[in-house]
């Protein structure tokens, strides 16, 4: 009983498990989908590669403009209130965040520090990217 219902849920989620009902970690676990980010099988049109840019005060991010937070987090949100793929820590100096096999139905992304300022981007639908310029 316990399995038809999480079968159900996950269904109703829109999130196709593994034949075995566990969440993927490679694509060989999915047929002929993918093994989307989030764990779950998706078809390829269901995916894309996302890249999220970003710049701290109108400088590019590195070493001296990342000093006051050198540690950011990053979190994509779905189009469902709880639906969030979130990482953390990114590193400010980078100044790029990319992922491959992101669930289209993530269509803004948010970045800021722990526990300090953070802004909300959409994602464009066109590009696959997110632009960002923190802390202004």
């Amino acid at each position: 009983m316990r399995i038809a219902a999480f079968a159900l849920m996950a269904a109703l989620a829109g999130c196709s498990l593994t034949p075995g009902g566990a969440e993927c970690q490679t694509d060989s676990q999915c047929g002929d989908d993918v093994c989307a980010r989030t764990g779950e099988c998706l078809a390829r049109s269901a995916v894309r590669q996302v890249s999220v840019k970003w710049t701290v005060n109108g400088a590019a991010a590195d070493m001296t403009s990342c000093t006051a937070h050198p540690d950011l987090f990053l979190q994509f949100d779905g189009v469902d209130y709880g639906d969030t793929l979130r990482f953390t820590p990114v590193p400010c100096r980078e100044g790029l965040f990319s992922i491959d096999k992101l669930p289209k139905r993530y269509g803004t992304v948010e970045l800021g520090s722990e526990g300090g300022a953070s802004d909300v981007s959409s994602i464009d639908a066109a590009t696959a990217q997110a632009q960002f310029d923190l802390f202004q």
